[in-house]
């Protein structure tokens, strides 16, 4: 089994014609955002250029990402577009969002290019990384672990003794810092070489705030990546209870899981938005502290039935943005684009459905019998859409009229996607007025429809969230 990697070869040649701007060749981000308890952090490919994060986030309510990667060269840290993602960083913050930069990644660790085995010293090391800290501005740091650096003693060793000293001083310049491991997994949970890396850190006086597992590329062909992604998890948290004596539960709440959106590098395996439902749903019942993707640039239907890894699209059929929303629903706490709910009918005690979970545009919305599945499951966002499977509800050919239909759409920021949830319990939209009912009131069957009518202060107007 060849061993997980967050950048594929494909995404290595597209890096190599890009330029590389070099550390102070830019200014100083603007202040960091707060980050919430529980978030979703996609990985952006920091050497494409096909990612807007501001627009991501106004589409999905997703306003957390991890910029990737930070590259150690001659001990020297670089990273593509600096200047580039710096304007970017600082949009998002006037947005609430933020940031985590990433060091490492498959190309830097295989080559010998990260830090950790570039610099003579661990001081050296700590500098570099410390200078992308002020220049950044950030809070949130990873190190991308794997290949030929994670089976290097002394490239670990340093590493983490570099970290030790980079976290004191933080806490010396009144910097809070929140510093993650990313390494990978088998469905089992990490290698012996993933939970060496571990007592290494301990050994040299570091432990990282989070513990977030690659859950792809495992070699098999067929393989569920969802199931697989899941396991991966249980049991990467049990090695990390033991590694550093903690319950099982305080292990689950410093994991981070990162599974790759549709075609995975290795033929055969392809994670699916029902896998991505299955993973956030485990994400969230067990606790863990974050939850990412490769990647954002991804996150498209641009090549549907590409049987192998694209940089720049998932190789499946999806609607853009897809992965983020389904993902997003993890992110709790204000910051974020608001946390997933069941809206259910005051009149039937049933739920808003997409039905048979369809991700058709043009899907008419109905009531069913609550289930909490991912179907049942919608984001309130900060642009007072309603989201679910990374679609949008949507009134009809943005009707105004009474008996106007609801559907799903793709998330287009019109106002007829545009939602208000309002405090006696109604739905109103913000471009009508009028009020989301269920067809014909009462005790309405499941199947039964939703559409637009005058605001009456009935029960099938009437909404409560779970």
């Amino acid at each position: 089994m060849r061993c997980a990697r967050l950048l594929s070869g494909v995404t290595a040649l597209a890096l190599g014609a890009l330029g590389v701007v070099l550390a102070g060749s830019a200014t100083t981000a603007s202040a960091a955002t707060a980050f919430p308890a529980h978030f979703s952090a996609p990985y952006v490919d920091a050497g494409l250029s096909n990612t807007t994060l501001t627009s991501v986030a106004s589409a999905t309510g997703n306003k957390f990402f991890t910029l990737a990667f930070v590259d150690g060269a001659g001990c020297q840290w670089s990273m593509y577009n600096t200047a580039s993602w710096q304007s970017q960083i600082s949009a998002l913050r006037s947005a609430g969002g933020d940031v985590i930069v990433s060091f490492g990644g498959w190309t830097t660790d295989n080559g010998g290019t990260d830090l950790g085995n570039t610099c003579s010293s661990a001081s050296a090391a700590a500098a570099q990384i410390e200078n992308v800290v002020t220049t950044f501005g950030v809070t949130h740091l990873d190190f991308d672990i794997e290949s030929n650096a994670l089976t290097n003693t002394t490239d670990v060793t340093r590493t983490n003794q570099a970290l030790a000293q980079v976290r004191s001083w933080g806490s010396s310049t009144g910097r809070s810092l929140s510093i993650s491991y990313t390494i990978p997994s088998f469905p089992s949970g990490l290698s012996s070489d993933g939970t060496n890396l571990l007592s290494n850190g301990r050994a040299n006086g570091f432990t990282p705030d989070v513990v977030n597992i690659m859950s792809m590329d495992y070699g098999t062909s067929g393989t569920e990546m969802g199931n697989a992604s899941n396991s991966a998890l249980d049991g990467a948290a049990s090695q990390v209870a033991s590694a550093y004596g903690i319950s099982l539960s305080a292990a689950y709440a410093r994991m981070g899981n990162t599974p790759m959106i549709g075609q995975n590098d290795s033929a055969g395996e392809v994670f699916t938005l029902a896998d991505a439902s299955t993973v956030e749903s485990h994400a969230a019942s067990m606790g863990i502290a974050m939850v990412s993707f490769w990647s954002e640039g991804r996150d498209n239907g641009g090549c549907p039935g590409l049987s192998t890894a694209s940089s720049t699209c998932s190789g499946i059929s999806q609607n853009a943005n897809a992965f983020t929303s389904a993902f997003q629903r993890f992110t709790g706490g204000s910051s974020g684009g608001g946390t997933a709910s069941e809206y259910v009918s005051s009149a039937s005690s049933r739920c808003l459905d997409d039905p048979g979970a369809n991700t058709a545009p043009g899907t008419l919305q109905e009531i069913w019998d609550c289930h909490h599945g991912a179907n049942q499951e919608w984001t309130y966002t900060s642009s007072k859409q309603l989201q679910t499977l990374g679609l949008c509800l949507d009134a009809v050919g943005q009707g105004t009229g009474a008996g106007t239909k609801i559907d799903l759409w793709p998330c287009n920021g019109q106002s007829n996607q545009q939602w208000n949830v309002n405090s006696n319990g109604t739905i109103t939209g913000v471009q009508s007025g009028l009020c989301l009912d269920v067809i014909g009131g009462g005790s309405s069957p499941n199947g039964t429809g939703i559409d637009l009518w005058p605001c009456n202060s009935q029960s099938n107007q009437q909404w409560a969230t779970a």
